[in-house]
């Protein structure tokens, strides 16, 4: 096995920490909205728990597809990249259906806020309760492997 096979792969962490709790939250905030404004309001905590889970949902596959390469000291950089762009795109929807008069725009926007927070809190957690590198491993040779002669010291490590 590779060391690329063994590394663990963050993404899974990832998204299993945060999609349970927000799948969980969504029908709370629905049946809320429900009572607090009838259908209507339902209808719009509908909306935007579907329009929440969709866009972190595909962040994490354009997470996956573009970062799957990407060195461990890079990892972060591009997911608050993918993380800026899934909300640019959420307040895009939102200006989209800010007029719309068949919803309730505040359940909506509270609903896809809830959503959106317990996401990216669990996603986080997820995040640093993953085993990943630090930093890049070298290959090991087959005669330091053996046990053989010694090994030269990695470059930039120096003993005094």
């Amino acid at each position: 096995m590779t060391a690329a096979a063994t590394r663990p792969d963050p993404f899974r962490a990832m998204t299993r920490s945060a999609f349970v709790p927000t799948l969980l939250v969504g029908p709370v905030a629905i049946a809320i909205a429900f009572f607090a404004g009838g259908g209507k309001a339902a209808l719009g905590a509908a909306l935007g728990y579907a329009v929440t889970i969709a866009f972190f949902g595909l962040g994490m596959v354009v997470m996956l597809r573009l970062a799957a390469n990407v060195a461990p000291m890079l990892f972060m950089a591009t997911a608050l990249a993918v993380f800026f762009g899934q909300l640019i795109f959420l307040l895009v929807v939102i200006l989209l259906l800010q007029g719309a008069d068949w919803l309730d725009g505040r359940a909506f926007g509270l609903t896809a806020l809830a959503c959106a927070l317990v996401w990216q809190v669990f996603q986080v957690l997820g995040f640093l309760r993953s085993r990943r590198p630090v930093y890049d491993e070298a290959p090991v040779s087959d005669e330091a492997a053996a046990g053989g002669a010694a090994q030269d010291e990695p470059a930039g490590r120096h003993t005094p």
